[in-house]
């Protein structure tokens, strides 16, 4: 409830924002390897990071996750994009503290005294010190909470430290940052160079023979010209490290029996809904991973696709109906006029046998809230120092028990119902385990129509023999693989089925089309694994069996030769690299445009407009060659034949409008070049940072 509470809660939302350009100060790892023979998870820069410390920070972010989300269920999928968001940041910690390091930069204490009490605010701590009545930044309240730090719990001792951390790095991210961003200098030549003959235009007339004019099949390619290719365009092979896999998925999915089955369940199901004198604990008992929601919703929060329930009456029955991957039923138990919102203030009273350091019992305690609540229903102006000098929550020193505005079901059943049967403008007393609250109802928003529903959701799943068949029939398959990858080709076409191809790096989650398929693609980086095989187990992911073989693995900077010849675009490229050789011989008879264009009787098209810097659009065709050649080719000359995207050109410059350069352009290019550099100087240092860097990723050893 307190502010303490508020920078626990939102902290890791914090972090998550400033994702892995917060820069961190390099801990001692204090820990373990995993086991004598394991890597540690990374090595950067001859740093060693251990298991335990990468799985520590893992932890600091999946909680974070957890809070932010405010659930408490993490996905696979969640944690490994936990665990990315962990290794980008440690690595950019690391990388950007020791650069910081070299340059000597650091951040002083009044540098930090400055960003938490002069004029220069930290904008994180804004979001958690601002005055909610003022709008303005609480100084003040500051120094209270720093000065009585020792007396703060050790959970929201860490909270505030974590708050420092974020601050004081993020003052650091913004010093080297600044450094590098101030370093880029735009020369008003080169600006006046853009302004000017860059934005010049040309008025082109072209003659074209296109590839399709020659039949694919006419054109032979031999080895030496796929080399020929190779060698001249060996930018275009180039590869990631990643393993090639073939895979078969089998889908379990429900048959026609199975929906059947399972039509006729959900009937019986409906039918015990509606004599189910607790309907609670019936979808409590029904329900696979979900329980009564007893939330009030008003129009905009009813559950997706049930409009309907807000215009029944309370005791309605709705039966079932498929929505996407589940049959769902509804019932209205009530419908009442509500508040959305309520404006609170509180005062939380202990006593000695909840632990309590107050000296007081219960009864003492009661009787004392019982006062308080008559206190402030006769002057409730008086509430704030009451808070103040009686609540036993700390932020009531610091809010006077303020706990602002506050969504309809925010609290706990009773207390909901308290608030909600207390008159705006009084107070009442709330009983709970530990003590006694008392509760100010300040304002309260309009009544609008809300209503209590129960869901009861029943997915649609294969049968346990639906599921048997499906594996029998992967099994089946694998056997007759015989362990090698032509046998999974050969067996595949035998059963009917579809042998998918993936590239997959190291760290991938997912084959596309299974899933949660990591389990495989740990299988084929493993050491053991050879080109060529096929594992020797059924991998199972969400609703699928997977047979898989690992076809290549890539490890070379570019492809390598004896591959290209088995890639059909490859091939397309070859061909059409020899068609232009051919279709340029036809365009070179000719001394004009005019005479080449007589005799292949071809038709002459003007390009007006051609920029250099601008969209390079010829006809209908996209050809950055051909308009380089426009505006590179002095006027009246006639260009030699041009191998471009869609066949061969010829092209002559008609005109030319020279665009001089304007200073006034020129100054505004060179602000603006500076600051698109400015903007992007952070992301451009950390790939910067991590491009020279010597980074040994083990990951795949532990996840």
């Amino acid at each position: 409830m307190a502010i303490i509470g508020k920078i626990r809660k939102h902290a890791g939302l914090a972090v998550a924002l400033i994702g892995i350009a917060i820069i961190g100060f390099v801990v001692q790892d204090a820990f373990g390897r995993r086991g004598q023979n394991a890597p540690p998870v990374a090595v950067i820069n001859g740093e060693t990071v251990s298991y335990n410390r990468f799985s520590a920070d893992v932890d600091q972010l999946t909680e974070q996750y957890k809070r932010a989300q405010g659930d408490e269920k993490v996905t696979e999928e969640d944690m490994n994009q936990i665990r990315n968001m962990a290794w980008q940041r440690m690595v950019s910690d690391m990388l950007l503290g020791e650069a910081c390091q070299e340059a000597g930069m650091q951040v002083t204490t009044a540098e930090m005294n400055d960003m938490y009490y002069g004029k220069f605010i930290s904008p994180y701590l804004y979001q958690y010190f601002t005055n909610p009545q003022t709008g303005l930044y609480d100084r003040q309240q500051v120094m209270n909470i720093i000065g009585n730090f020792n007396q703060l719990s050790d959970q929201d001792k860490a909270a505030l430290s974590e708050l420092e951390r974020i601050v004081k790095n993020e003052r650091l991210k913004e010093k080297y940052n600044n450094l590098a961003a101030k370093s880029f200098y735009m020369p008003k030549t080169l600006a006046a160079f853009q302004s000017g003959p860059l934005a010049s235009t040309s008025t082109a007339r072209w003659i074209m023979l296109p590839y399709s004019g020659i039949e694919d099949d006419d054109v032979q390619v031999s080895k030496g010209d796929y080399k020929k290719f190779y060698d001249e365009n060996k930018f275009r092979f180039r590869q990631n490290k990643s393993r090639s896999l073939d895979y078969v998925v089998f889908d379990v999915t429900p048959t026609a029996q199975d929906m059947a089955d399972l039509e006729k369940h959900v009937a019986q199901l409906y039918e015990e809904f509606q004599n189910e004198t607790s309907v609670p604990d019936f979808v409590n008992a029904v329900t696979s991973g979900q329980r009564f929601d007893s939330l009030y919703r008003n129009q905009s929060e009813i559950f997706p696709g049930w409009d309907t329930l807000f215009h029944a009456k309370a005791g309605t029955f709705f039966a079932p109906r498929r929505m996407g991957r589940s049959f769902q039923m509804a019932a209205l138990l009530d419908v009442q006029m509500r508040p959305d919102s309520i404006h609170l203030n509180h005062i939380f009273l202990s006593y000695t046998e909840a632990g309590s350091q107050s000296g007081r019992d219960k009864e003492q305690s009661r009787r004392l809230a019982d006062s308080l609540k008559d206190v402030i229903n006769a002057h409730a102006d008086m509430f704030a120092s009451l808070a103040a000098t009686y609540s036993e929550d700390p932020s009531a020193r610091q809010n006077g028990g303020d706990l602002g505005w506050q969504r309809d079901g925010y609290f706990v059943g009773y207390m909901n119902r308290a608030i909600l049967n207390t008159p705006a403008g009084t107070a009442t007393v709330v009983e709970a385990p530990a003590g006694f609250h008392v509760i100010h109802v300040a304002e309260k928003t309009k009544p609008v129509k809300k209503v209590l529903a129960a869901l009861v959701n029943v997915p649609i799943e294969p049968s346990a023999a639906t599921t048997k068949a499906m594996y029998t029939r992967a099994n089946q398959l694998l056997g007759q693989c015989k362990g090698k990858i032509a046998g999974l080709d050969s067996a595949a076409r035998k059963m009917g089925v579809q042998v998918r191809q993936a590239a997959v790096t190291e760290l991938e989650s997912n084959l596309p089309g299974a899933n949660g398929s990591r389990e495989v693609i740990r299988w084929a980086y493993n050491q053991d694994t050879k080109e060529g095989n096929v594992a020797d187990q059924i991998f199972e992911t969400e609703n699928r069996y997977v047979i898989a073989a690992l076809r290549s693995i890539n490890e070379d900077e570019y492809i390598p030769f004896d591959r290209i010849t088995k890639i059909p675009q490859v091939e397309q490229l070859v061909k059409q690299e020899k068609k232009g050789k051919e279709l340029a011989k036809r365009l070179s008879a000719g001394n004009s445009i005019e005479e080449i264009a007589a005799s292949l009787e071809l038709r002459i098209d003007t390009a007006f407009g051609i920029r250099l810097n601008s969209y390079p659009m010829i006809g209908n065709s996209y050809e950055p060659k051909i308009t380089g050649q426009i505006c590179g080719l002095e006027k009246g000359v006639l260009s030699r034949p041009i191998e471009g995207n869609a066949g061969v050109y010829r092209v002559v410059v008609d005109d030319v409008l020279s665009a001089p350069a304007d200073p006034v352009q020129v100054a505004n290019m060179v602000r603006g070049m500076q600051m698109q550099y400015r903007q992007s100087a952070g992301s451009l240092v950390s790939s910067a940072l991590e491009d020279i860097a010597e980074i040994e990723d083990n990951r795949e050893f532990y996840f």
